[in-house]
């Protein structure tokens, strides 16, 4: 292969000399140390040591803390704690026993309890362990201030609760009769005592003279409507009674053509009796 002329040996000897001549003397390049890395002031360190002084502390005051119970006498179990403006305890006023000289409701026997402006009068007829015979109860209540109503049901139980130990085993349809002394709320129940249960009709009647109580009618059937009606229409003053001039004017109200005032108030739960077939009447063969 030839060789270009101006390529030569010699030609680039000269052209690296010229380039020396040019540049000046070069110091031959050495590998330098490189820095010494210096480490960081570590940051957990003041972390460290508050967590440590802080542990410290809850130390010493739990050393301090179990020698002030150790110097301290015990309490006794007599020292409870009592409340600064605690309310003294109030006892409901007593009941006292009342003549029962007030009202009257057929052949139905009564007696009455008084307290601190309130008087209930208390009419029962029957007995509620015997299913052949009605069984009325009618409390007539005498307050000084209303009270409130609440509801049929809270009523009910609460009365039943008093008359012996009965309980409301569950309730029915509600209703409301037109009385000579105003509208007769009403709910059919079912009472029980530990010995059976009862169909019943309870009623109550806000007035001037509060009336509460039920009605049950014979072999476990329910009362008509008109008989509770009725009986609760029954109810009388006693001759020569201190009525309040309110309850006076409610108990002379005229009395409705339906309900006559010589039936007997537990009659009226009773169907009509039968007529008496003669022995030599024709009877229908079936």
């Amino acid at each position: 292969m030839r060789q270009r002329p101006d390529f030569d040996d010699a030609a680039l000897a000269r052209a690296a000399h010229a380039l020396s001549q040019d540049l000046g003397p070069v110091e031959p390049l050495l590998p330098r140390p490189l820095p010494r890395a210096v480490p960081r002031r570590s940051r957990l360190r003041p972390a460290v040591g508050r967590t440590l002084a802080a542990a410290a502390v809850i130390a010493l005051l739990s050393v301090l803390a179990s020698e002030r119970r150790q110097s301290d006498p015990p309490l006794s179990a007599e020292a409870a704690f009592v409340p600064r403006y605690a309310a003294p305890a109030v006892a409901p006023p007593v009941w006292s026993d009342a003549a029962p000289d007030r009202y009257r409701l057929g052949d139905a026997t009564g007696r009455a309890r008084a307290q601190a402006g309130l008087r209930e009068d208390t009419l029962t007829a029957g007995a509620f362990g015997v299913h052949e015979e009605p069984f009325l109860r009618l409390v007539a209540v005498e307050a000084a201030e209303p009270d409130g109503e609440g509801s049929l049901f809270v009523t009910l139980a609460r009365r039943a609760a008093e008359a012996g130990g009965l309980s409301v085993a569950r309730t029915g349809e509600h209703g409301r009769l037109a009385t000579r002394f105003g509208a007769l709320d009403t709910v059919d129940a079912m009472l029980a005592d530990p010995e059976g249960r009862r169909a019943c009709t309870a009623f109550r009647l806000t007035a001037a003279l509060r009336l509460e109580g039920w009605l049950c009618a014979p072999l476990g059937q329910l009362p008509e409507p008109r008989a509770v009606a009725c009986t609760v229409e029954r109810l009388a003053a006693l001759p020569g009674a201190p009525l309040s001039p309110a309850v006076a004017a409610m108990l002379a109200e005229p009395r409705s053509t339906t309900c006559p005032p010589e039936e007997p108030a537990t009659t009226a739960a009773l169907p009509a009796p039968r007529k008496a077939a003669r022995k030599n009447a024709a009877r229908v063969r079936h």
